[in-house]
């Protein structure tokens, strides 16, 4: 928030001009509260899919729009058709595995191909099944999910570059925060709103990943220095919050962990 300010107060950028994304409404929040306290108002700071639902929404492409909370419900119905002993899955397992798909892009049709090595909570045909179902309920009750919103945004702009051109001729610089939880969806849309620009701002900790299980990777971030090799690279390596036991422990963990 210091840089985001530092940007404003410097003049490099107008406030409207600045995007900051991150992974929850909560921090989004916190962000916002933080940047009025340093005297700046009028940055967009916003979790990847409220500044895609907005950007559609000022583009007239999500009129009556019904964002479905939760995929657990619609799965626990269709897991309750499934033969024996699979209908007994915890419906939170196939929401994830259906996220996971998605966020790396993978519809019902393409599923199976895009498996790879990853294991999935059902046989692959059952859960192609699944999935399958799961889209075709949700279309048929108006319904869209989150990664509908991120997919529905990159199609859009695809599409329809004139609408991606007044997304960037409004913000011409972005602040990607917990950048090691970006998945593929997530990257596509940032490298869509970024085009040939390269007023980037990314933080992360790749020891930090916790939403592999979705699709998310830490991979984006460490690639950040071979994709624009003239970044300037910031290694943040001081403890502030733990005590030194805890910091003991951990930098004997870490070194094991790869990396």
């Amino acid at each position: 928030t210091h840089r985001i300010a530092n940007q404003v107060a410097s003049g490099a950028f107008v406030a409207e001009q600045i995007l900051a994304v991150t992974f929850t409404d909560k921090a989004a929040g916190e962000m916002r509260a933080r940047l009025r306290g340093l005297g700046v108002e009028g940055v967009r700071a916003a979790t990847f899919h409220s500044a895609a639902l907005a950007q559609l929404g000022f583009f007239g492409k999500v009129r009556d729009l019904r964002v479905l909370a939760s995929k657990v419900l619609p799965l626990r119905w269709i897991a309750n058709s499934l033969p024996a002993p699979w209908k007994f899955k915890p419906a939170v397992d196939l929401a994830t595995e259906v996220e996971w798909a998605k966020n790396r892009r993978l519809g019902p049709d393409t599923y199976l191909d895009g498996l790879g090595e990853h294991e999935p909570p059902l046989p692959p045909e059952l859960m192609q099944r699944v999935f399958r179902d799961y889209e075709r309920r949700k279309a048929a009750n108006g319904h869209v999910d989150f990664e509908d919103l991120l997919e529905t945004a990159i199609r859009t702009y695809e599409e329809e570059p004139d609408l991606l051109g007044v997304v960037r001729a409004r913000y011409r610089t972005f602040t990607v925060d917990e950048y090691q939880d970006v998945n593929l969806l997530q990257q596509t849309l940032l490298d869509l709103w970024l085009g040939d620009g390269d007023d980037l701002c990314a933080v992360g900790d790749d020891f930090q990943a916790i939403y592999a299980f979705t699709g998310a990777t830490p991979e984006h971030l460490l690639g950040l220095p071979g994709r624009f090799p003239h970044a300037t690279v910031v290694r943040l390596e001081e403890n502030y919050r733990s005590t030194p036991q805890v910091l003991e422990l951990a930098n004997r963990l870490v070194p094991g962990l790869g990396g």
